[in-house]
């Protein structure tokens, strides 16, 4: 194939490298280019999760019985909505494209152009694409494995060995090896690791070698200890006892050889163990990777080090150990669990839910106090994995936690968590004791407590329901009230979602002035009052509620001045009138369908909508596609 191209000649090889390059593609060619998936991008796309489909009998009320996805540091101001998920409408993604005419074009220019800047630009760009896997670079293959084996420059050729190992092309591995004398250490951090992963032999020579000499940097010993073990190279155990017991030398050089002797030779790493017994914390960590083998008397060792007094030395021994043998663990749990290390403690949280009995998750229950973030969070998320694979324990968790709900309210750590906790256990049965905790002066509380309750709307409480919105809008109104702001906004919107549920039409002239921009409260508030009022008139398109949601849900250019609608709002908008199955809406679905951008999830749930009032189901939405760009050299027409 021939491709004509033109360069802006320039007075310098600095002013040539920020030349515009533009390559021009026979006209053919660019006629039928299209752009091309990346494989994973496509397997990505296979598993996308779809929207759920219009069902006329859809009426959302009473527990949510759904799945509940929170993320491992749960935050108040991030926890799964209902109205979010019912109906549960998600955006189709987007995917990364490349033009195909790219690839052919860095394949040209490596195979007809006789200029090494370009060459390494091409080189360059095809490592990305295999990075990125944008496409299969497979059939450069031979020209790159030509130019790395060959070429005068030696930019050119690192730049050919970058594309050939982002692209797994284990043939290169001779040739590259044979960069090895010319890379610095930023080019071995991506060479050393391919020649381990292809078991290139060859390579361990020239690791071997840089064993031998202070003089290399830590970097290319630590990746020459990570080779060699990757290769079993048991030649190279004298060189890399001589290194791991040179105290002059770097600590990072010393750990790499440990790592590698104990994989090579677990009894001699064992030997060399017993020459830190009860040296420095330095020395005593390198005792514990010496010992991080499958040998019983290892992780005897190992255990008597989880008590060391040094945090970080008792901590690298547990982590370890738990790794490696949990089981031998189980005499220290209970002091783990007390442990004045938030690594220890987390370990220790992760034991109890292996061995879980009604002890343990005792010990867990009050990890939820825990004043580390991760900590309580890690031992929420092992309670409510032992209530799910141990039922006899589930009734005792539940009860603890909920009876933390009625405890010190200092203890706020300890709410949230149990609050947390008990939406995940679906625990319908608290919603007296959340009532009180609207008030807690913490929002992590405030909020959650409202969370949980509009998960399991209780007729019991919606007087209280009632009663704190109504305060929290009077608070709104009295800006120098102390409790006025996001957080009572964010409280109002699960409040108002729960209002919704259990259908407290009297509700509506609370919820109306929502269709406001400068309703205070934020957007979630006022997206959780279009859903509610949809409930609130299901199956009863009323003229004028159908209107002011039809005006927010097309308020995408307002005049001069004011700003566009929220898209959450709008998207609310959208699914309300599903709700109500306004027929009258339709021409405005319709237009949200076809105009407003897919991330939003607006064109999804005017299309759910739509199926609601009874119009055919329309296709579902397609993912973005995303031109990748940035290219130094970019094909004429692309």
């Amino acid at each position: 194939m021939t491709f004509r191209y033109g360069l802006i000649q320039c007075h310098s090889m600095a002013a040539r490298a920020f030349t515009i390059l533009i390559f021009m593609l026979p006209h053919g060619l660019l006629a039928k280019d299209k752009p091309e998936r990346a494989g994973a991008d496509k397997q990505q796309n296979t598993e996308l999760r779809q929207s759920e489909l219009p069902d006329p009998s859809f009426s959302p009320r009473g527990s949510f019985r759904g799945p509940l996805e929170i993320t491992h540091i749960a935050r108040f101001d991030n926890l799964p909505r209902r109205m979010f998920l019912e109906p549960h409408l998600i955006s189709p993604g987007s995917v990364r494209t490349l033009g195909l005419s790219f690839v052919s074009l860095f394949d040209q220019t490596l195979r007809g152009i006789n200029d090494a800047e370009l060459q390494e630009t091409a080189a360059l760009s095809l490592a990305r694409v295999a990075r990125e896997k944008l496409q299969d670079i497979s059939g450069s293959s031979d020209i790159l494995l030509q130019h790395l084996e060959s070429h005068s420059n030696l930019r050119v050729r690192f730049a050919c060995a970058r594309a050939l190992v982002n692209a797994d092309w284990q043939q290169s591995g001779a040739a590259l090896l044979n960069m090895d004398e010319y890379a610095d250490d930023s080019q071995r951090l991506w060479i050393d690791p391919a020649l381990a992963r292809w078991k290139v032999l060859a390579a361990a020579d020239i690791w071997r070698q840089r064993l031998e000499f202070d003089t290399e940097t830590t970097v290319a010993v630590s990746l020459a200890c990570d080779g060699l073990a990757a290769l079993g190279d048991a030649q190279a155990l004298e060189l890399l006892t001589s290194v791991l017991n040179d105290n002059l030398l770097a600590y990072d050089k010393r750990m790499a050889a440990a790592k590698a002797i104990c994989v090579l030779a677990p009894d001699m790493a064992l030997t060399q163990a017993d020459l830190f017994t009860g040296g420095s914390v330095p020395e005593r960590i390198l005792e514990i990777e010496l010992l991080s083998s499958s040998k019983p008397v290892a992780h005897a060792r190992l255990f008597s080090l989880c008590g060391d007094v040094s945090d970080g030395v008792a901590a690298a021994a547990w982590t370890t150990l738990f790794r490696l043998n949990p089981d031998a663990l189980l005499p220290a749990v209970a002091t783990g669990g007390n442990h004045r290390d938030a690594f220890i403690r987390m370990t220790a949280a992760r034991m109890m839910r292996l061995f879980p009995d009604a002890e343990r998750a005792g010990w867990l229950h009050e990890q939820l106090s825990d004043k580390h973030l991760e900590v309580r969070n890690v031992a929420r998320e092992m309670l409510s994995l032992v209530a799910e694979e141990q039922p006899a324990l589930r009734d005792g968790i539940m009860a603890l936690t909920g009876d933390t709900l009625t405890a010190n309210s200092e203890n706020w750590q300890g709410i949230e968590q149990s609050l947390l906790l008990l939406g995940q256990l679906r625990a319908a049965q608290f919603s007296d004791r959340c009532v009180p905790l609207l008030q807690h002066p913490r929002n992590e509380v405030l909020v959650t407590s409202a969370w949980l309750l509009h998960l399991f709307p209780d007729q019991a409480v919606e007087e209280a329901v009632r009663k704190h919105l109504l305060r929290n809008e009077e608070m709104f109104k009295n800006a120098d009230l102390p409790r006025a702001g996001a957080d009572i906004g964010e409280q109002s919107s699960y409040l108002i979602q729960c209002a919704g549920l259990m259908r407290l039409k009297d509700m509506q002239k609370f919820l109306e002035p929502n269709f406001s921009k400068f309703e205070p409260g934020g957007v979630h508030k006022r997206a959780a009052a279009m859903w509610a009022l949809g409930l609130l008139h299901e199956h009863d398109p009323a003229p004028d509620l159908t209107a002011s949601l039809l005006a927010r849900l097309a308020d995408r250019v307002p005049p001069p001045g004011i700003p566009p609608e929220h898209a959450e709002v709008r998207r609310m908008s959208a699914v309300a009138l599903g709700l109500m199955h306004a027929t009258t809406a339709v021409p405005g679905l319709l237009e949200a369908y076809k105009i407003d951008s897919s991330d939003t999830v607006i064109p999804d749930s005017a299309r759910w909508s739509l199926g609601m009032v009874g119009e055919p189901l329309l296709d579902s939405l397609k993912p973005v596609l995303l031109h990748v760009g940035g290219w130094r050299l970019s094909p004429f027409g692309d």
